[in-house]
């Protein structure tokens, strides 16, 4: 029992050491409430430790070398000659709007392997908006697009989307496949037509007097690329949908990821790239970061949510006919709460999977009768970033492309209103 209070006292140490304050306050709240209910501080310790395991070796695990994997590609410069590999197709094309949208709808399809909205974001605006502001497309339409370009939780590799198949009791590949690809497609529709329109009716009202070498001198033309090198971050697709489609293997998530990161490490170590130790040493730190920037959320909240009590909850909610409520009014209530959440907070991830856990554990509603909410809720907890002042991407767009946060949270706001009205549209089919 001494191990479990060990144990509990460690993470709540190393978050304080690693300035994590959401997934402790969720820590701290569970203990303060099972203190209050009667638990004694060894059975608080055991409950922690259950949620800790049952997390990490579930959704954690695959959690982390998945986005371990993100990470390296994006680190030896495969996800560089992604980008580049895709622009060089369609950089003929003579309407610039047109251009933008296209970029819009790669991006996207880029997010599903391309984990982290930052990164990619980060990616696009030293490749793609030297490209974009050439074409004559102003400062701010080309940042406010590429601020939106990683916020939808599209794709197997998302760790929401992970979160949400196991919620459904569903395999990833039935989930992604029958729940989220609709709506995406849906989304990137909208998402593009909205971005072509919006973008030009504001540049119209600009003086765009960009200076084209300027900008255009960080971008490399006549980069080298490597076909081979250029699609290693989509390995985990190339595994996963054949081993989906041929065989019943079933692999685990970070099974997969473990091959395609030992691929990435030998490909790498042959062509000199890293040596054995730097691998290592970038492998154990994103493991480490990803732990703590969301793992631990994700444990914290399901203790919280084992913390309360349950029965109360229950008694409460079972003289109250839920099923009289009116399904548009309650999506719509869901979908426009994660969105605000996600605005304020510059994050969807905590307010998603809290919410979920609390009404997946108390039967508030039945995960299979509002599949499609809790579906549109998922793909689209992450929106609110495009118009947070206090979102990592949206601070790094205004940051690199030296406008104002004002201004890409402008060229957002009819593109994510319009999103959000297809998802709500979408829970109600």
């Amino acid at each position: 029992m001494l191990m479990y209070i060990f144990i509990l006292t460690l993470m709540i140490s190393s978050l304080i050491y690693k300035r994590k304050y959401i997934p402790l306050i969720f820590i701290l709240l569970g203990v303060v409430v099972s203190l209050f209910n009667g638990v004694d501080l060894r059975e608080i310790a055991l409950n922690f430790s259950n949620a800790l395991s049952s997390v990490f070796l579930s959704i954690g695990l695959n959690i982390v070398v998945i986005i371990a994997f993100s990470e390296y590609v994006n680190k030896n410069g495969a996800t560089k000659d992604l980008v580049l590999l895709v622009y060089k197709p369609i950089s003929k094309i003579k309407d610039r709007y047109l251009i933008l949208a296209m970029f819009y709808l790669i991006g996207l399809a880029l997010s599903t392997v391309i984990t982290s909205a930052s990164a990619l974001s980060m990616i696009y605006m030293s490749t793609v908006f030297p490209i974009l502001i050439s074409k004559g497309i102003s400062k701010e339409g080309a940042a406010g697009m590429i601020a939106s370009v990683g916020v939808i939780e599209f794709g197997h590799l998302k760790s929401s989307t992970i979160f949400m198949a196991e919620e459904q009791n569903r395999l990833i590949n039935d989930y992604v496949i029958n729940g989220q690809l609709f709506l995406f497609i849906g989304i990137a529709i909208v998402g593009a037509i909205s971005h072509y329109f919006w973008q030009r009716y504001l540049d119209n009202h600009l003086t765009n007097d960009n200076d084209e070498k300027s900008l255009t001198d960080n971008l490399d033309y006549q980069h080298k690329i490597s076909i081979f090198t250029a699609l290693l971050p989509l390995l985990p697709l190339f595994l996963i949908l054949p081993e989906h489609l041929f065989t019943k293997l079933n692999l685990p998530l970070w099974t997969i990821g473990m091959i395609c990161i030992s691929i990435s490490f030998i490909l790498d170590l042959k062509s000199n790239k890293f040596n054995v130790k730097e691998q290592l040493s970038f492998f154990l730190t994103s493991i480490s970061n990803s732990f703590f920037f969301i793992v631990s959320v994700i444990v914290g909240g399901k203790f919280l949510v084992n913390s309360l009590p349950i029965e109360s909850i229950i008694n409460i909610y079972s003289h109250m006919s839920l099923g009289s409520i009116n399904p548009i009014i309650l999506s719509s209530v869901l979908l426009l709460a994660i969105v605000l959440f996600c605005t304020l907070l510059g994050s969807g991830t905590v307010s998603f999977i809290t919410i979920t856990s609390i009404m997946s554990k108390f039967k508030i509603v039945s995960m299979n009768q509002f599949s499609s909410t809790f579906t549109s809720m998922q793909m689209i907890s992450g929106i609110g970033r495009t118009i947070s002042p206090v979102s990592p991407t949206t601070l790094l767009c205004s940051q690199i492309s030296g406008v104002t946060l004002s201004s890409i949270i402008l060229r957002n706001i009819v593109p994510t209103i319009l999103i959000v009205i297809l998802s709500i549209i979408y829970s109600n089919i």
